[in-house]
């Protein structure tokens, strides 16, 4: 009985002993559009990301985060902020169209759950905060990276036949 027949039987008899992987798809492109949506929105302003994320970083973040992300973010981040603004747009332009395309997801998963790892500990939430929206789209990408969602509708499926033992599809 392969895969496909034991869903069918599994469904019929109440209970999932597969979930199709077709699913997670739905969280990859959801999650790459967010991305995309989010860096176009930092490309195509008047006015240069650096400057609104210096603002945000001496405003909210100094009086919200956790002292160790406050150290982190004073003697770092806001002496390289240039540097850092632009490792900000790269990264969730890498990822959006990573996990658009289901091209190098799990790259791309890890790249978004690096990301939003960092906007919730600037905004001094928690993974158990519950209005901390960062952490479910860190745990959107989790499930992306495990589950391999580019391998289904994406370019991750023909990568995977070329080299089957790669961990970054």
């Amino acid at each position: 009985m392969n895969k496909s027949e034991a869903f069918d039987q599994g469904s019929r008899a109440g209970g999932f002993r597969f979930i199709r992987r077709w699913i997670i798809v739905i969280l990859r492109v959801h999650l790459g559009v967010i991305l995309l949506l989010t860096v176009a929105g930092k490309i195509f302003r008047e006015a240069p990301f650096v400057d609104e994320m210096l603002a945000f970083l001496q405003g909210f973040v100094t009086k919200n985060a956790s002292a160790p992300y406050v150290t982190f973010i004073n003697e770092i981040v806001i002496p390289h902020a240039k540097l850092f603004s632009y490792l900000i747009l790269t990264g969730e332009l890498a990822a959006g169209l990573s996990l658009l395309l289901g091209l190098g997801t799990r790259v791309g998963a890890v790249i978004a759950m690096f990301l939003f790892l960092n906007y919730m500990l600037a905004k001094g939430r928690l993974f158990w905060s519950p209005d901390s929206e960062d952490a479910a789209v860190f745990f959107m990408a989790l499930v992306c990276c495990i589950g391999a969602a580019g391998r289904v509708g994406g370019l991750d499926s023909y990568l995977a036949r070329r080299w089957p033992k790669s961990l970054f599809w």
